[in-house]
């Protein structure tokens, strides 16, 4: 019996015993290594990513390849391009056993392998099965097909399940077609189009991903079926090395006076310039818990000095969320132009009301050692802002210049011409750049990855 004859039978039963039944037959015709790939294009709506503060969510180009076997294995190659043409290139590779993550392009992640528990890649491929209600409805733990009330309902039938790491889900069915319309998390909800055949196989050409009502991703997918794919598909490449200890969170003086806080649990890096006086502070990312703890380390390092300065180099989500630890009597907020506005969407008025938006240059005190603010309008954030202090000849950014924790210098994106255009401008001599993400890089090692990024090959030619 074909597959699709199998599910045909199992969404249109109306009685528990023909549901189980036609699935035990299915998973007798579908071999334990049968494998799905699924081509994806699609369009992610990113909330507190836009390139202009105005905007409370950007549209997200994206390329997924996803393989999944019914014994468990999946891998996927996911692409995507943010603002400012910043690019993502991601391999995940797993099993029942774990899961295994790689930055194809080594900017962001370097060369290190990210890992995941056996449940982290369990739920992971629970998630990926959402992606093909042919295969989720067969490895599902089915319960009894519910009747929806209401007359209009009468042509659908919804059916309770546990998906493959176990977690409660739902399904609403087509009777006439026996097609899955919608899927339903606790976080998510599936929308299913446009089926097609694959070897008797059925799946939606179109997806949609809610979470709550909110739009969250649209894919257009095309998908091709096999009995086994081979196994060097699921292996990572040989040039990555295992994630190394970044040690406890510290103060690292890269500079008199200057600090960046290493070993967050987050992987980013907040800054700090210390003056007789003052402390100014660049970034406070990811979370209001991490940022408190860094709080405590930064008056730990620099006892007596006010906390004056919280410099935002953007208002991206991940830049600002640590904003509210920092807020006290006497704290100024610098952003960039219209920043106030999306931080007040974001954190709220009582934040927002700390902001001092920055227009033009702009210079900041904190007892012998003075700080210039530049505003840049960068195509990644329009309010983005760079600080720099002349003294020690260093650079404070966030997202215009990446270099990995652990890996090869990578070619700038095209933010970090428009970072490299700043210097210029303003003849700003430079020892040394230091980022949110990664490591401190040195002017030399800047000029490098501009030279990369002259000689790399074009993305048509990349694809």
């Amino acid at each position: 019996m074909h597959a699709s004859h199998s599910l045909r039978l199992i969404l249109a039963a109306t009685g528990i015993c023909i549901l189980f039944s036609a699935s035990r037959i299915m998973a007798q015709d579908m071999p334990s290594a049968f494998a799905i790939t699924l081509e994806m294009q699609g369009v992610r709506f990113a909330s507190h990513q836009a390139a202009t503060p105005q905007n409370a969510q950007q549209e997200i180009k994206l390329k997924q390849q996803v393989i999944l076997q019914k014994d468990g294995q999946f891998r996927t190659i996911s692409e995507s391009v943010w603002p400012g043409n910043i690019r993502f290139h991601f391999l995940t590779t797993g099993n029942k056993d774990g899961a295994a993550a790689v930055d194809l392009l080594q900017w962001r992640q370097g060369i290190e392998i990210e890992r995941e528990t056996a449940a982290e890649a369990r739920n992971e491929y629970a998630d990926l099965l959402f992606l093909s209600p042919t295969l989720l409805l067969e490895l599902g733990s089915m319960h009894m097909p519910i009747d929806l009330p209401g007359a209009e309902n009468k042509n659908y039938q919804q059916v309770n399940f546990n998906d493959a790491a176990g977690s409660p889900a739902s399904m609403i069915i087509e009777r006439s077609s026996g097609q899955v319309l919608s899927a339903k998390t606790a976080a998510s909800t599936y929308e299913y189009a446009d089926y097609g055949s694959t070897k008797n196989f059925r799946q939606p050409r179109q997806i949609t991903v809610k979470d709550g009502g909110r739009l969250v991703l649209q894919w257009k997918i095309s998908a091709a079926v096999a009995e086994h794919v081979d196994a060097h598909s699921f292996a990572l490449p040989a040039t990555y090395i295992e994630k190394q200890d970044k040690g406890a969170l510290r103060a690292t003086m890269i500079a008199p006076g200057t600090y960046r806080v290493d070993g967050s649990e987050s992987g980013y890096h907040t800054a700090f310039s210390v003056g007789t006086h003052s402390v100014a502070i660049y970034d406070a990312p990811v979370s209001a818990a991490e940022a408190a703890k860094v709080r405590a380390l930064i008056e730990q390092t620099a006892p007596g000095r006010k906390l004056a300065y919280l410099v935002l180099s953007h208002s991206h989500r991940d830049h600002i969320a640590g904003a509210p630890s920092y807020i006290q009597d006497g704290l100024h907020i610098l952003a960039g132009k219209d920043g106030r506005l999306a931080i007040e969407r974001q954190l709220g008025k009582a934040v927002a009301s700390k902001v001092q938006e920055v227009t033009s240059v702009f210079d900041i005190d904190l007892g012998g050692r003075s700080i210039r603010i530049y505003p840049i309008a960068s195509s990644h954030a329009s309010d983005m802002l760079v600080a720099y202090d002349k003294s020690t000849q260093t650079l404070f950014q966030g997202d215009l210049f990446y270099l990995p924790e652990i890996g090869p210098i990578p070619p700038v994106f095209d933010v970090g011409l428009e970072l490299d255009s700043l210097i210029t401008q303003h003849q700003l001599q430079v020892q040394q750049l230091v980022g949110v993400h990664g490591r401190s890089g040195s002017f030399t090692e800047f000029k490098k990855a501009l030279e990369l990024r002259m000689t790399e090959k074009p993305s048509a030619e990349k694809n």
